[in-house]
């Protein structure tokens, strides 16, 4: 008989103490450690065995002990204190880390009570039961659960921001309080108090998951806005610098052969002074316009700063647009505002340069030759159709 008890003893110890040290490999993965491996692993280890022994007699002093009703699980907050000795993070990250482990961990201790007592009607021992069930659960989960830990989780808490941070932490807090009062509420139905708490931290997990839903929404809307500002200018809706940069590199990085054209405005300035800005912003969102419009489909066109362009267009094509973009109008449409022309400098990867700066710098050059009329850089046709060819 004694040793019927014994066993059941021991049966009761190893179930904390599996979930104990899952957790503590869960933490391992998701925290950066102070000290070294072995350091830290001892020192975590010790504290394991010394909390097992005490949640095991303190338990063992409850009525209910060996139910399966998990109050032990109450001891592991004090988790925290070791992760904050042997661990850097902050105090949000730690208890997050630790909720979200002890979710996982106290589910399948809850699933396999439930199992257990199934299994004791059939007259299994309850409590062998339930390390039996658990650690085929670990078994089972264990490889998707690490998979999710390592490639989604150690993401999320090294990306968040700090207002998403702590709403995940009280989102981890509620769902593992809401398991214990579900557990809780299984073990004792006739304590009606049990399920009318089941219900309030049920509500209250659905509202912290539904702010923390409004505060991602809120960041990616956050994002898409900083994107537009980035990746696209506003007055002529043409790309940036930065998806310039973006789509030369993909042509280079695949040794794809593609022409840069360089464009400046000629006497843009006399416009601005003439006129006015808000004129100047609509002769510059005309030509963007019309110039885009003879790209079409075949290149990018971009604006690069003021009254600079760039448009890169395959290796075939150059003659043709060069061509097309001789024909702008010759003022701008429903005003008496003249369109006072532009200059232009070419560029063709990999002849000129292997990089987009040196495509830039090369076509440059060139623009500002035909900005001074220097027929010996450039302007001439025959220069171009030779480049193509």
């Amino acid at each position: 008989m004694r040793g019927l008890v014994k066993m059941e003893h021991v049966t009761m110890i190893l179930t904390p103490l599996e979930m104990l040290f899952v957790n503590l490999f869960v933490i391992h993965q998701c925290s950066q450690r102070k000290y070294s491996q072995m350091k830290t692993l001892v020192g975590m280890g010790l504290f394991v065995c010394v909390l097992s022994y005490i949640a095991f007699s303190l338990s063992s002093q409850a009525p209910d002990f060996g139910s399966g009703n998990g109050l032990f699980i109450f001891s592991g907050l004090l988790f925290i204190i070791p992760v904050k000795l042997f661990y850097r993070a902050p105090g949000v990250k730690i208890v997050t880390i630790t909720c979200f482990s002890w979710t996982y961990t106290f589910m399948l201790f809850a699933l396999s009570v439930r199992l257990g007592y199934a299994l004791n009607g059939l007259g299994w021992n309850l409590n062998a039961s339930v390390l039996l069930l658990q650690t085929i659960l670990y078994i089972v989960t264990f490889r998707a659960f690490y998979s999710m830990l390592k490639s989604k989780f150690v993401y999320i808490l090294e990306h968040i921001g700090k207002r998403e941070a702590v709403a995940l932490m009280w989102m981890g807090i509620i769902w593992f309080g809401t398991l214990i009062v579900i557990n809780l509420a299984l073990l004792y139905p006739g304590i009606g108090l049990l399920q009318i708490v089941t219900f309030l931290t049920l509500t209250i997990c659905i509202l912290i998951s539904f702010q923390y839903t409004y505060l991602q929404v809120n960041s990616n809307n956050t994002i898409q806005t900083l994107e537009k500002i980035v990746y696209r200018d506003e007055l002529t809706q043409l790309r940036t610098r930065v998806i310039l940069d973006q789509d030369a590199e993909n042509f280079i990085s695949r040794n794809m052969p593609f022409h840069l054209i360089f464009f400046d405005l000629d006497k843009f300035k006399s416009i601005n002074d003439r006129y006015g800005h808000l004129v100047g912003d609509k002769y510059l969102a005309f030509f963007a316009y019309e110039i885009k419009k003879r790209v079409g489909n075949r290149g990018g066109f971009y604006r690069v700063a003021g009254d600079e362009f760039v448009c890169i267009l395959p290796e075939k094509g150059l003659v043709e647009f060069i061509e097309a973009i001789k024909t702008l109008p010759d003022k701008m449409p429903d005003t008496q505002v003249k369109f006072l022309g532009f200059s232009y400098g070419v560029a063709t990867y990999p002849q000129n340069g292997g990089t987009i700066e040196r495509l830039l710098e090369y076509a440059d050059k060139q623009m500002y030759a035909m900005k001074c009329a220097e027929p010996s850089l450039v302007k001439s046709e025959k220069i171009i159709a030779r480049r193509v060819t």
